[in-house]
């Protein structure tokens, strides 16, 4: 009897310890998850415009989105004011966004505004992160490099195609090979006036490598290759970034030796110059992009009713105006193609690129 009665105790007292344990891991697993959301999700409040609130709303979760690539992009964890990519990566925005609150709805003229709080994880996987930045819409870039092997200057392709290779697969930038660009391959870069050159591009790379035969080494030939890179605005001829790095290699002939200290140099430096452009731009997009607006054959009172315009509407760094034409340096969140369109459109378009505009 008392052997039945201690089974039915200790019976009893292993199923109130199961529940305990249960409770305390359900209590645990509710414990971790808000820890999780407070970890991991940051807020943040974005405005959303559209012809719709439904199409305000959607451009709202895509600058949410942009924010976290923003975030990745700089190793940072505060938001930042990034504007990057268009309503056709919104299908990625799912999954890392927790939860919504609309704060404000608003119309005028037909435009809807909306101020939406959201929840937003930084923790995006690289196959989805390399995705968006390569839907951005970004600049078209030229690149010409002079390569110099003991210091005489030979005709090689390959430091400008291993880098445009990793500019376009890996970022999704549209590399120009531009034939105005031709003409200065064997020439000095420095002749080059991007404030008059009309190429069809909106960044330059330029760059020279110099290598050089270091001898052999346990039987193979050593050389080394530095490569000097630097990245300008075409139109105003501003420096972008520039960097430099430097790599040998080793091959069984002194040719080969050259040739791959010049190859693993140029792959060396590509991925950086890349990432420094993309946060370059990144920066320009939320804060001013540095804008060059020309007009030809315009009046004194025509040059000062655009200059009175543009003051209106837009930071200017400086203008001029000489032999009837006015040169303008402006910073604005519009590419030239929207300024165009809205302030200027009863002009003739000269020459256009993303950043530089000539109208008459």
């Amino acid at each position: 009897m008392r052997k039945t009665v201690f089974l039915i105790l200790l019976f009893l007292l292993i199923i109130f310890s199961g529940c305990s344990s249960q409770q305390n891991k359900k209590e645990d697993i509710f414990k971790s998850f808000s820890n999780i959301s407070e970890v991991l999700y940051k807020e943040i409040v974005v405005i959303g415009e559209g012809i719709s609130y439904k199409d305000a709303e959607a451009n709202a979760r895509v600058q949410a989105l942009q924010n976290i690539v923003g975030m990745k992009v700089y190793s940072q964890t505060t938001v930042r004011n990034y504007k990057l990519v268009d309503k056709k990566i919104l299908s990625k925005t799912y999954g890392f966004i927790k939860k919504s609150e609309i704060l404000e709805k608003s119309e005028k003229d037909g435009i809807f505004t909306v101020k939406v709080k959201y929840y937003v994880s930084p923790e995006i996987p690289d196959e989805d992160y390399f995705y968006i930045l390569q839907q951005m819409r970004k600049p078209r870039i030229g690149i010409l490099i002079h390569v110099f092997e003991e210091n005489s200057l030979k005709y090689n392709f390959s430091p400008e195609n291993i880098i445009a290779s990793e500019l376009t697969e890996k970022y999704g930038f549209n590399v120009v090979h531009s034939n105005e660009l031709m003409k200065y391959k064997l020439k000095s870069y420095n002749s080059i006036d991007l404030s008059k050159e009309l190429f069809d591009f909106d960044v330059l790379i330029v760059g020279d490598i110099h290598s050089k035969y270091l001898g052999e080494y346990q039987g193979l030939k050593t050389a080394r290759a530095n490569l000097d890179l630097k990245v300008y605005w075409v139109g105003n001829g501003k420096l972008i970034t520039g960097m430099a790095k430097n790599s040998s290699g080793a091959d069984i002939t002194v040719d080969g030796a050259i040739n791959r200290a010049i190859n693993k140099v140029s792959s060396l430096i590509s991925d950086d110059i890349s990432m420094e452009i993309i946060k370059k731009w990144m920066d320009y997009l939320a804060n001013g992009l540095p804008i060059r607006i020309k007009v030809e054959d315009i009046s004194t009172e025509e040059y000062k009713t655009i200059e009175n315009m543009l003051k209106t509407n837009f930071d200017i760094n400086s203008f001029s105006y000489i032999d009837n034409a006015a040169t303008f340096d402006i910073e604005s969140t519009l590419f030239t193609d929207e300024i165009y369109n809205r302030f200027f459109i009863g002009y003739k378009i000269e020459y256009q690129n993303m950043l530089f505009l000539v109208i008459k």
